[in-house]
C-alpha cells in the first residue's frame, strides 16, 4: 500500500518544530512501511520564500517539503482570500507533480484538517483516493482562546466538510473526540495517542536526592498556566513547609522570572531554557515527579514522555490527560485552581512512596510506545471500508 501524509503542521526550515510530533508518528510508522510526507509550507504570508521543493529520505520514510511565494496586496481581508487560492493552486499544482513522478497513493493521511484537508478534499474528488483525518489540536475544547466556535465560518464549514468526506478520523484523545463528534456531526473516531520514542524515554532508577524535584516541559507560554504552577509552588514551600525544588524547560523565561523574584523563590525554582527534544529525558529522569498545570490540552507528548520515564504526575484535568492519567500514576485538579494544584502536590510529596516508578514507565511503554501507536495506525490503514468511496 503506497501511503501519503499531508501535514498541515511539519518541522520546515522556518519553524523547525512546528508539528515534530507530526513527524515522530511518520517515522514510527515508516518502521513498518513506507510512507511519504508532503508539508505545504505556510508561511508564504509572512515571508518571501521562494518557490521550491525539498526531498529528504530517511529508511522508509521520504519528506517533501514545499515552499511557496506569495506578495501581500496590503489588505487584510483580500489579502487572506488571495492567499487561500494561492495555497490551493500551488499545493494541488505540486501534488499533480509528485504523482507524475512517483505514482498515485493507494490512501491520503491527512494531520490536522485545515489547510490539508482542504487539499485532500480536492484531490478525493478528482482522483478518487480516499483519506483519513488525524487531528492534534485542542480548539474544539471551549476553554482555547482561538476555540472552534469562535473561528470563521469558512474555517469551520471547511473542517465539517473534510471531516464528514474522510474514510476514517483519529484523535490522541477520547475526550477531544466525543467533542469533534459533537462538533462535526461525525461518528466513530478511533483514538490514537501521542507516542513516546522509549529507546529515548524510559524508566532509569533515581538516584539519591536532598531535594524532592518536581519538573515541568513546555513552552512556558500562557496556555501552560506558569504563573498558576509558579503561585502554587510558592504555597507548596511556605505554606506546607515542604522541602523541594521545581525545574522548568522551556524558552520563554522571560515571562516568569519576575514572578520568581518577586517571591523570592531563585533558590527553589531553576529555569532551564530550551533543550532538544532528546535532551529533555536528562531532566525528566532527574526529576521525582512532573506537573502540568495548562488551561487547555489535547493529549500533551511530554506527559506521556514523563510517564515513559516513571514520573508521577500532577495535571490540570483538560483535554484528553484524564486519558493517561490514573489514580496509580498520578493526581488530577481542576484548571486555574491553585490551591487544589498546592494540595495535589503536597498529598503527592506525602505519598510519594505508594507510586511504583518502574511499573508506571512499563504501563507507559505498553500504551504509548512507537510499536504500538505504529501498528494502530497501519490496523486502520487496512480496513477494508477505509476504500469504499463515500461523499457527504
Amino acid at each position: 500500500m503506497k501511503v501519503l501524509w499531508l501535514t498541515s503542521w511539519y518541522p520546515n526550515q522556518y519553524e523547525p518544530v512546528n508539528g515534530d510530533f507530526i513527524q515522530r508518528h511518520a517515522k514510527a510508522v515508516a518502521a513498518y512501511i513506507p510512507i511519504d510526507v508532503f508539508h505545504i509550507v505556510q508561511l508564504g504570508k509572512d515571508i518571501a520564500a521562494h518557490d521550491e521543493i525539498t526531498t529528504k529520505t530517511d529508511g522508509q520514510l521520504t519528506e517533501h517539503i514545499c515552499y511557496f511565494s506569495f506578495k501581500k496586496w496590503g489588505s487584510s481581508f483580500i489579502d487572506k482570500i488571495r492567499y487561500n487560492i494561492c495555497y490551493k493552486r500551488k499545493s494541488l499544482k505540486a501534488l499533480e507533480n509528485y504523482f507524475t513522478k512517483y505514482g498515485k497513493p493507494d490512501l491520503i493521511h491527512v494531520h490536522v484538517p485545515m489547510k490539508a484537508g482542504w487539499i485532500a478534499l480536492q484531490l478525493k474528488k478528482k482522483y478518487k483516493i480516499p483519506y483519513i483525518v488525524s487531528e492534534q489540536a485542542s480548539y474544539y475544547d471551549d476553554a482555547a482562546p482561538d476555540n472552534f466556535n469562535s473561528r470563521s465560518l469558512f474555517f469551520k464549514s471547511t473542517t465539517k466538510k473534510v471531516c464528514r468526506n474522510a474514510a476514517a478520523i483519529t484523535n490522541v484523545s477520547s475526550v477531544i473526540a466525543k467533542r469533534m463528534e459533537q462538533l462535526l456531526s461525525v461518528e466513530n473516531i478511533y483514538t490514537v495517542h501521542n507516542i513516546a520514542d522509549t529507546k529515548i524515554f524510559f524508566y532509569k532508577p533515581l538516584k539519591q536526592q536532598e531535594i524532592f524535584t518536581w519538573v515541568h516541559v513546555s513552552t512556558l507560554s500562557e496556555q501552560k498556566n506558569i504563573t498558576g504552577i509558579i503561585q502554587a509552588f510558592y504555597s507548596l514551600i511556605h505554606t506546607k513547609k515542604q522541602h523541594c525544588q521545581l525545574i522548568l524547560v522551556g524558552h520563554h523565561v522571560h515571562l516568569h522570572k519576575p514572578l520568581v523574584e518577586a517571591l523570592e523563590l531563585q533558590n527553589f525554582i531553576f529555569f532551564v531554557g530550551e533543550v532538544p527534544h532528546d535532551k529533555v529525558v536528562n531532566y525528566l529522569q532527574q526529576a521525582n515527579a512532573f506537573v502540568l498545570f495548562s488551561r487547555h490540552e489535547n493529549f500533551p507528548c511530554v506527559m506521556v514522555e514523563a510517564l515513559c520515564c516513571g514520573l508521577p504526575v500532577v495535571a490540570s484535568e483538560v483535554g484528553g490527560v484524564s486519558d493517561a492519567i490514573k489514580d496509580y500514576n498520578g493526581l488530577l485538579v481542576q484548571s486555574d485552581d491553585e490551591i487544589a494544584l498546592t494540595e495535589a502536590m503536597d498529598a503527592m510529596m506525602k505519598q510519594y512512596a505508594n507510586y511504583n516508578r518502574e511499573e508506571i514507565a512499563a504501563q507507559a511503554k505498553r500504551n504509548y510506545d512507537n510499536e504500538v501507536i505504529a501498528k494502530q495506525f497501519i490496523s486502520i490503514y487496512n480496513t477494508e471500508s477505509i476504500f469504499q468511496f463515500r461523499w457527504y
